[in-house]
């Protein structure tokens, strides 16, 4: 999801973590720039070989995913009949992943769309429809990819479509001064960014107004005036969920464990970004010095949807508790052979 992108963290555990986060939640691209990260903050740097290790398979599983992704908007390209823009996603995902499967299949839909390009009646697709409204998804997990060349508003479009499907709605119409300032705020450009957004602000969406400001003010350091933005966002809105986990990220970052835990806990209470809140909770136990709290917690996760991230973080702890004929039972049960 682009709105957490570059939140600051200290180390290379803290990007590792904060991506996590992000892969549980469905962004793909966000995480493997926080995976990215966390792998420049080791270098140079002795005794992080089997970090370096683990981030790179954390990047190449989140590349997977990524090309996965494409393949399915691929398909949502064919069926709105847009086919250079399902070629274009194929030949993303044949290059983000050296997973023979996925690339595989990305090859077979692309040579057969080679084929059909001879036929173009048979492009002709009944789910196409030019009247369709600029603010309704057509689908959701679109990826981004720096590396391609995009019109701003479809940059935009397929950035947002990282977002909870209501917000992605909501945020489909807030007009080209909006798009603009999300994309400047996207590549760190914070002045920039915060001057279109009070230029596009006229009152409405104010939770969505209160939500940027704080994401950009965080980004620029300015920590307690975030707090207060995020703040207001959920007093205007309750029902977004945006300024509810910036707010136990913020906390986190900060320290302030307590704080933190209330705040995921009134997450899981709402069913706001529950997987994501659930693993955070283990997390704020980690930290806070509470293992065996933490342990728990993450394996109370191994029966959920889940289960993959929670017994990664939980076949790490018990490593680092020296419990290792339990780190390796819940390896050989979860983990399967990507050991990592």
């Amino acid at each position: 999801m682009n709105f957490l992108k570059k939140l600051f963290v200290r180390s290379p555990d803290d990007y590792v973590r904060k991506g996590d986060t992000l892969f549980a939640a469905g962004s793909f691209y966000e995480a493997r720039t926080s995976y990215q990260d966390g792998l420049r903050c080791c270098q140079g740097t002795n005794g992080c070989d089997d970090l370096i290790a683990r981030i790179a398979v954390k990047i190449d599983e989140a590349n997977r995913s990524l090309a996965a992704l494409n393949i399915d908007e691929a398909q949502h390209a064919l069926n709105r009949g847009a086919v250079d823009k399902a070629v274009e996603h194929l030949e993303l995902a044949i290059t983000l992943t050296h997973d023979t499967k996925i690339r595989e299949k990305a090859e077979l839909m692309l040579a057969d769309l080679v084929e059909k390009t001879n036929d173009p009646e048979e492009l002709a697709s009944p789910a196409s429809c030019s009247s369709c409204s600029s603010c309704s998804p057509d689908s959701h997990g679109a990826v981004v990819d720096t590396d391609i060349d995009l019109d701003p508003l479809e940059h935009y479009d397929l950035l947002i479509h990282q977002l909870p499907e209501e917000m992605y709605v909501r945020y489909s119409c807030l007009g080209e001064e909006f798009a603009y300032m999300f994309i400047a705020a996207s590549h760190d450009q914070h002045t920039e960014a915060l001057q279109l957004l009070e230029k596009w602000f006229d009152g409405s969406d104010r939770d969505i107004y209160c939500y940027e400001k704080g994401k950009i003010l965080h980004r620029l350091g300015r920590v307690a005036e975030a707090e207060t933005y995020w703040l207001e966002s959920i007093s205007e809105r309750v029902h977004n969920p945006l300024p509810h986990l910036g707010l136990a990220l913020l906390y986190m970052d900060e320290n302030r464990l307590g704080d933190a835990a209330r705040q995921i806990d009134a997450m899981i209470a709402a069913d706001i970004f529950t997987g994501q809140a659930l693993l955070m909770r283990g997390e704020v136990f980690e930290l806070s010095g509470d293992l065996d709290g933490a342990i728990r917690q993450y394996g109370s996760l191994l029966d959920t949807p889940i289960v993959r991230s929670a017994a990664e973080k939980l076949h790490g702890l018990l490593i680092a508790c020296n419990r290792r004929p339990e780190a390796a039972h819940i390896f050989k049960q979860y983990l399967g052979t990507c050991q990592h």
